[in-house]
């Protein structure tokens, strides 16, 4: 029998709540057939300034010509492929961690941001996308109440 162990649930909620906040913010996973079989998915950070918008994407290997950007109303839609190596002659693999193949990423702006006005750049693999907040808008931080029963 297994003794209960408090840290062990708190890790468990607080991975819970990571997946959801990272669902709140990329948006739904799509369904196709490419997802379903686990394809590479880049590591990716959103972060929000006070005057605009960041989404770093990092995409080692693969040159800005590979990577496609669509902007349709608020969604930002990433999409590129990294190729497996093609490998000549006499080899064989004793290590493989990277990553290979298709990939999509979908991203839901915040309202008051300005797609339209936005930048990007591609540095060392990572693409930096910048966002700036519309003039006027205002950084907004829901509260929350938290009561204790005793």
């Amino acid at each position: 029998m297994k003794s209960w162990d408090p840290f062990r649930d708190l890790v468990s909620i607080q991975d819970r709540m990571n997946k959801l906040f990272e669902a709140l913010l990329t948006g739904p996973a799509p369904l196709d057939e490419a997802t379903a079989l686990g394809s590479w998915q880049p590591p990716v950070e959103v972060v929000e300034l006070p005057d605009r918008l960041e989404i770093r994407c990092d995409l080692a290997g693969l040159e800005r010509r590979q990577i496609e950007l669509h902007w349709s109303d608020r969604a930002l839609t990433l999409s590129g492929e990294r190729r497996r190596p093609d490998l000549a002659g006499d080899w064989a693999w004793h290590r493989v961690e990277r990553s290979w193949g298709s990939f999509v990423r979908r991203f839901e702006l915040p309202e008051g941001f300005v797609p339209e006005q936005s930048t990007e750049r591609f540095e060392r693999g990572v693409l930096k996308i910048v966002v700036p907040r519309a003039s006027g808008s205002v950084r907004t931080v829901a509260e929350a109440e938290a009561t204790i029963d005793h």
